[in-house]
C-alpha cells in the first residue's frame, strides 16, 4: 500500500461524518477502489476461513466468547461465538482477504493482547486468542446486570429501568461521584434535554424544561449506590452467564453508518433486500446495501426552529414509499423512492406526531403523543381526520383512576388501527369508519405495551415492556397469549414474527436479542458484540432460505444483522 494509504482513509471518513456531504455512498468496494486507484476489489470467495481457540488460565478453553473481526480498512464487523471446545470459526467465504483487527466480548475477561490481528489469504488462517481476568468488571456490565446487582427496592430499580436507560446506559450513573445535591443539579439539567439525546449528543428540548424528573428521595438513592461515598461499589457485581450451546450458533454482522452521531432508531429491509433506517436525532434516512456495506443517505430540508428534526418511526406503503413520524413537531413525512424526494404533511399546531402506520386502504395513521389523539391522513389530499378515544377527565392530572397513554400504533389490512396503551396496560382497536373503540385488558398487570407487528395470520405481536413479557393477541378469539422473558429487567420494546414461526425481540437494557419459539416456549439468546446499543424497533428479513433479524444500534451508529445457524 502507498505511504499515505491510511491518511487517505482517515480523510475519507472524516468527510463522511459531515451531513452537508449527503447523499453519500460508501462501501468496502468503493473504499478499496478509491485508495488503490480503481483496482478490482477482493472477493470473499477468494479467502479461506478464520478459526482458533479462545482460552484462559482460569477456565482453559472458553465457550461463549464473542470474537469480532473488522477488516483494516473496512466498515463491516463480523462476529461469531466460541463453542464448547473454545473454538470460534468464520466460515470460508464469509470474510474478504486482508488484514483484520480482532476483538472479544466475555464479561469478566479481557484479551491478553489488546491488539489482536489476523491476515486472511486463500487458505484457512488459525489465530488462537488468550484471555486474562478483567480488571474493571463494572465497565463491562449491561443495564440488566447493573439492575441485578444494585441494592434497592423494586420501585427504585423500576424507576431506573423506565427512565434512565432510554437515553444512555446505567454505567455512567453507577460510576459517577455525585452526592444528593449533585444529583438534584443534574436532574434540573437533564430536564432540558430532549428524548432524542444520547449521552454524547445532548439535544435541547423544545419544551424548554421538559417533564419533571427525579425527586430528593431518588437523588439520595442514586448517591447511595454510586461512587460518591466509596472508592469501589460496596455490593456484589452480578453477571449473566456467557452464551452456551445453541446460543453460540450465530453469526452477527454490523455495518458502520458513516456518521459517528447517527441514531438509527428503526431499521428494516425493503422488498429488494436493501436495509433502510431513519435517524432519531436528525432528519435523515439511509439505505444500506448488505452485500457491500455501501450506504446512501438523504436529508429532509424541512425544519422547525427550536425543534429537533429527527424521525422516530419508519413505515412502508403499498407503493414501496416510506412514511416517517416526527418526534417533536406537528408533521409527518413521505419519502418517494422513485423521485428521492420528501413530502411533508403538516398537522395542527401542538401535535407531536411521533409514530405512523399505513393501513391496507392506503391511509396513513399518525399518533399525537401530546394529546393521545390519532390522526388519519389521506395521502392524496393531505386532509387529516382526528380521532380522540379518551375523554378529558380520563386524561386529567388529578384523575384517580387508571391513566392512559398511547405509544405504538399498527394499522391492519382493512385500514383500522391497533393502539398500545402503555400506561393503562390495554390494547385498543379503533374502527376508522364507525369511530368505535374496543379496549382489551392485557393479562399481565401493568404490561406497558410499546410497539407491535401483525403477522400473516392477522395476529398482533406486542412488546410488553413494563411487564417484561412478549404478548400475542388473536383478533379472531379476542384472547391473549403471553411468554415471560427469562432474563430479569428485560423489557421487550417490539416483537416481530419471522417466516419460520419464531418471534424476535430486543430491549434498551440489554444487548441480548431474543428469539422465541411460541410452540415450545423456548428462548434463544443471541448476544451482540458491544455495550449500549439501545435496541428499539425490530424487523425480520424473510427473503432467503432462513430468516434473519435486523436492528438499528441506536446509540452505536450501526445496523446489525443476526443470522442463526440452527
Amino acid at each position: 500500500m502507498p505511504p499515505d494509504y491510511y491518511l487517505k482513509l482517515s480523510c475519507l471518513f472524516r468527510g463522511a461524518n459531515r451531513v452537508k456531504k449527503l447523499p453519500l455512498i460508501l462501501g468496502l468496494g468503493s473504499v478499496f477502489a478509491l485508495l488503490t486507484g480503481g483496482s478490482k476489489p477482493p472477493r470473499a470467495a477468494d479467502a479461506g476461513g478464520l478459526t482458533g481457540v479462545v482460552s484462559s488460565d482460569a477456565e482453559g478453553p472458553m465457550e461463549g466468547v464473542l470474537v469480532s473481526a473488522k477488516r483494516i480498512p473496512g466498515t463491516i464487523t463480523t462476529t461469531v461465538v466460541s463453542d464448547a471446545q473454545g473454538r470460534y470459526t468464520f466460515p470460508p467465504g464469509k470474510l474478504l482477504p486482508g488484514k483484520y483487527r480482532l476483538a472479544i466480548r466475555a464479561v469478566g475477561f479481557d484479551a491478553a493482547d489488546p491488539e489482536i490481528s489476523a491476515t486472511l489469504g486463500a487458505k484457512s488462517t488459525e489465530a488462537n486468542i488468550k484471555l486474562t481476568k478483567g480488571h474493571d468488571l463494572a465497565s463491562q456490565l449491561s443495564d440488566v446486570e447493573w439492575l441485578m446487582s444494585i441494592p434497592g427496592t423494586y420501585e427504585e430499580k423500576e424507576y431506573l429501568f423506565m427512565t434512565c436507560s432510554h437515553c444512555h446506559t446505567l454505567g455512567p450513573i453507577l460510576q459517577s461521584t455525585y452526592d444528593k445535591a449533585g444529583w438534584m443539579t443534574t436532574f434540573k439539567r437533564m430536564r432540558g434535554w430532549d428524548q432524542v439525546s444520547s449521552i454524547t449528543n445532548p439535544v435541547l428540548s423544545p419544551d424548554k424544561g421538559g417533564a419533571p424528573f427525579g425527586s430528593e428521595d431518588f437523588a439520595e438513592y442514586l448517591a447511595s449506590i454510586n461512587l460518591s461515598a466509596h472508592k469501589t461499589h460496596d455490593f456484589e457485581l452480578k453477571t449473566l452467564p456467557r452464551p452456551r450451546g445453541e446460543d453460540t450458533k450465530v453469526i452477527i454482522t454490523e455495518y458502520d453508518i458513516p456518521r459517528a452521531d447517527a441514531e438509527p432508531h428503526d431499521a428494516g429491509p425493503d422488498k429488494s433486500g436493501m436495509i433502510w433506517y431513519q435517524d432519531f436525532a436528525q432528519g435523515i434516512i439511509g439505505r444500506l446495501n448488505p452485500a457491500t456495506g455501501g450506504i446512501k443517505e438523504w436529508q429532509d430540508s424541512a425544519t422547525k426552529p427550536g425543534y429537533p428534526p429527527g424521525f422516530q418511526c419508519l413505515e412502508w406503503d403499498a407503493q414501496g414509499n416510506m412514511w416517517l413520524g416526527r418526534h417533536d413537531w406537528n408533521g409527518i413525512a413521505k419519502f418517494d423512492l422513485k423521485t428521492e424526494k420528501f413530502t411533508d404533511f403538516p398537522l395542527p399546531e401542538g401535535v407531536k406526531a411521533d409514530f405512523v402506520s399505513v393501513g391496507g386502504d392506503g391511509k396513513v395513521w399518525a399518533k399525537d403523543t401530546a394529546s393521545n389523539a390519532v390522526y388519519r391522513v389521506d395521502p392524496a389530499t393531505g386532509a387529516a381526520t382526528k380521532f380522540d378515544e379518551f375523554p378529558p377527565e380520563m386524561m386529567a392530572k388529578d384523575y384517580k383512576g387508571p391513566r392512559h397513554h398511547i405509544y405504538g400504533i399498527t394499522a391492519d389490512p382493512t385500514g383500522n388501527l391497533y393502539e398500545a396503551d402503555i400506561e393503562g396496560g390495554t390494547l385498543l382497536h379503533l374502527d376508522g369508519e364507525t369511530r368505535k373503540v374496543a379496549m382489551y385488558e392485557i393479562p399481565t398487570k401493568d404490561a406497558g405495551p410499546r410497539r407491535m407487528h401483525l403477522d400473516g395470520q392477522g395476529r398482533l405481536w406486542i412488546g410488553e415492556y413494563y411487564g417484561k413479557t412478549i404478548g400475542m393477541f388473536d383478533p379472531l378469539t379476542e384472547k391473549f397469549q403471553e411468554w415471560k422473558i427469562p432474563i430479569p429487567w428485560y423489557g421487550a420494546y417490539d416483537v416481530a414474527l419471522d417466516q419460520d414461526g419464531f418471534a424476535w425481540t430486543g430491549t434498551m437494557t440489554s444487548e441480548i436479542i431474543l428469539r422465541l419459539n411460541p410452540k415450545t416456549g423456548e428462548f434463544r439468546q443471541y448476544l451482540l458484540p458491544r455495550l449500549g446499543v439501545n435496541v428499539r424497533r425490530v424487523e425480520v428479513g424473510n427473503s432467503g432460505a432462513r430468516s434473519v433479524f435486523w436492528v438499528g444500534e441506536n446509540h452505536q451508529a450501526r445496523i446489525a444483522k443476526v443470522e442463526p445457524l440452527n
